[in-house]
């Protein structure tokens, strides 16, 4: 009995002891189940929120970035809105926003606000644009030189007649608020272009967006606007230009812009404080390669890819 006793002993002791071995040695792990088993799907995916605002020409592209990228990137909340170029660069000085959308390059009065509020521009050139000015679709007019654009907007020329269209009368003249990189991208490439001392009509409708350019020219027989390539459809006649060193008129197209032969295309930017980083960096990298490109084709503008 005393012998039975002892052994049950030894058995209960050794048993003991093999759990405190075991207690104290890490489980063998397989490289497919320790991470399941520690960390959650997400773990290590950097989330967050990427404030985007500014210009209206670049808020399709933005727009179609942030909707496609919360495919890619399911943690990052990318917030787009509009307002104009001016207003998303002083909302980058402010420190509001992440990135601005711009029409236009900065100004230098901007860079020097920017600097002295410690903020430190970088460009990113995401997309080529085309400024095309837009009639009415019953408009008989062919073709404009930039000379006849530059007298519409500047004024020196107030009728449809003048232009060797009968039947409209006065031309209304239909352009961007001044806080637009369009505003001021079409005022250095079309109104100044003859004369760098000229300034728009102050008889111009300064409206606020592309659409509502884009909007008011097709329901008004007389008017003239410009919108950027990505905006153009069957609601309004795009007109074809006439360079300033002569030649055949070149109609807006993503074709032309690419290839340098139509005279009023342009850069568009993103700009950040400094170099992005984080989130921001892996967003706008994602926008500069195959995938965004491809969505700066379908909405209208030409890849710099």
């Amino acid at each position: 009995m005393k012998q039975h006793k002892a052994a049950i002993a030894a058995s209960a002791l050794v048993f003991v002891l093999a759990l405190m071995v075991l207690a104290g040695c890490p489980r063998s792990q397989s490289p497919g189940n320790a991470v399941s088993e520690v960390l959650p799907p997400q773990a290590g995916a950097e989330k967050g929120t990427i404030e985007q605002i500014g210009s209206t020409t670049v808020l399709p592209i933005a727009t179609a970035w942030a909707r496609a990228y919360r495919q890619v990137a399911p943690e990052v909340e990318v917030n787009v809105a509009g307002g104009g170029s001016g207003t998303g660069i002083e909302a980058l000085i402010n420190g509001t926003v992440d990135i601005a959308n711009a029409s236009r390059p900065m100004k230098d009065t901007e860079r020097r606000a920017a600097e002295a509020a410690g903020v430190h521009p970088v460009e990113h050139v995401v997309a080529y644009d085309g400024l095309s000015a837009i009639v009415h679709p019953d408009n008989p007019i062919a073709s404009l030189s930039l000379q006849q654009l530059s007298d519409i907007y500047s004024g020196e020329v107030s009728d449809w007649s003048e232009l060797g269209v009968q039947g409209l009368g006065k031309i209304i003249v239909l352009g961007r608020d001044s806080s637009s990189g369009t505003y001021g991208s079409w005022e250095e490439m079309v109104v100044r272009v003859v004369d760098e001392n000229r300034e728009y009509t102050v008889e111009m409708l300064q409206l606020q967006s592309n659409e509502a350019v884009k909007s008011h020219v097709a329901n008004t027989e007389a008017a003239i606007g410009y919108v950027g390539l990505g905006y153009l459809d069957d609601s309004v006649k795009a007109v074809p230009i006439v360079p300033s060193e002569g030649g055949e008129a070149v109609m807006p197209s993503k074709e032309t812009v690419a290839d340098g032969t139509y005279p009023i295309s342009r850069e568009l930017y993103m700009y950040t404080n400094g170099e992005p980083q984080g989130i921001v960096k892996d967003y706008l990298e994602w926008g500069m390669g195959e995938e965004g490109q491809k969505l700066v084709a379908e909405a209208g503008f030409v890849p710099v890819r």
